[in-house]
């Protein structure tokens, strides 16, 4: 085992340097880059994008339980009042 760790060490404490180096270097180039402000969503503005469909799976519906509750969507489904 000790023979190992300058075979397998030193080629990992190079490529980690590396890459902490081009890290580091990357961050000194995006200082400074101003990127534009999401405009926050409210309530009281209208909505003028596509119904968004949030789902985990692509699944559609799946048979229903033992207990005859209907169809059932993967993901289950959300309800509230505002």
């Amino acid at each position: 085992m000790e023979s190992l760790i300058v075979p397998i060490g030193m080629p990992v404490t190079i490529l980690t340097i590396i890459f902490v180096l081009a890290c580091i270097v990357s961050m000194l180039f995006a200082r400074g880059t101003k990127y534009p402000k999401q405009q926050t969503y409210t309530l009281d503005q209208k909505w003028t994008h596509e119904p968004l469909l949030l789902s985990a799976t692509e699944d559609g519906p799946v048979a229903a339980p033992a207990h005859g509750h209907g169809d059932i969507e993967i993901g289950g489904s959300a309800h509230g009042k505002w």
